[in-house]
C-alpha cells in the first residue's frame, strides 16, 4: 500500500497507447523515460530508428524519428539533462542525437566495423559514453571452464 490506496488502486491503469506503430516490422529492443520526465519516451528500433515520444499533454504522440544508423540500433541512452541521446547500433556505429530537433550530432565508427550492443553515459560527466560489442570465438569470463 501506498499512502491510503492499495496496490490494485495504484495501477489502475486508463488505458493503453499505440505510440510505436512505426516499428511493426521490426522488433523494438528498449523503450525508456527521459531522467525526471514522465512525459518524454524513446524506443529504438531493429528498423535503424530511434522515436522520440511525448506521452502528455493530450494523446501521445511521436515527436520525431532518428534516422542515419544503416543498421538495427541495440541500445540507447538518455544523458542526464536529457539534451543528447547516444545510440549502439548494429552497424558498428555509436551515435551521438540531439533529441529536440533530430539532428545527429556525432558518428563514431568501432574501428573494427563490429556491431554494438549496449551504451551508456557515465552517470556524473556526460562528456564520457561506455560501449559494448561482442568479442567472438573468446570465452566468456563469468563462463565456467569444461
Amino acid at each position: 500500500m501506498a499512502g491510503d490506496t492499495t496496490l490494485s488502486e495504484n495501477y489502475a491503469f486508463a488505458g493503453v497507447y499505440h505510440v510505436f506503430d512505426q516499428h511493426t516490422d521490426n522488433a523494438v529492443p528498449k523503450v525508456q523515460f527521459a531522467h525526471d520526465d514522465r512525459h518524454l519516451l524513446a524506443c529504438c528500433s531493429l528498423d535503424g530508428t530511434i522515436s522520440v515520444c511525448r506521452l502528455a499533454p493530450g494523446p501521445p504522440a511521436v515527436l520525431r524519428v532518428l534516422r542515419g544508423h544503416d543498421g538495427g540500433v541495440a541500445d540507447f541512452a538518455w544523458s542526464l539533462s536529457n539534451d543528447v541521446l547516444v545510440s549502439a547500433s548494429l552497424d558498428g556505429t555509436l551515435r551521438l542525437w540531439a533529441p529536440a530537433d533530430g539532428r545527429c550530432i556525432r558518428r563514431v565508427p568501432d574501428p573494427d566495423g563490429a556491431a554494438l550492443l549496449c551504451c551508456a553515459f557515465q552517470p556524473l560527466n556526460n562528456n564520457l559514453t561506455v560501449v559494448s560489442r561482442p568479442v567472438w570465438g573468446r570465452p566468456c569470463p563469468v563462463s565456467p571452464t569444461p
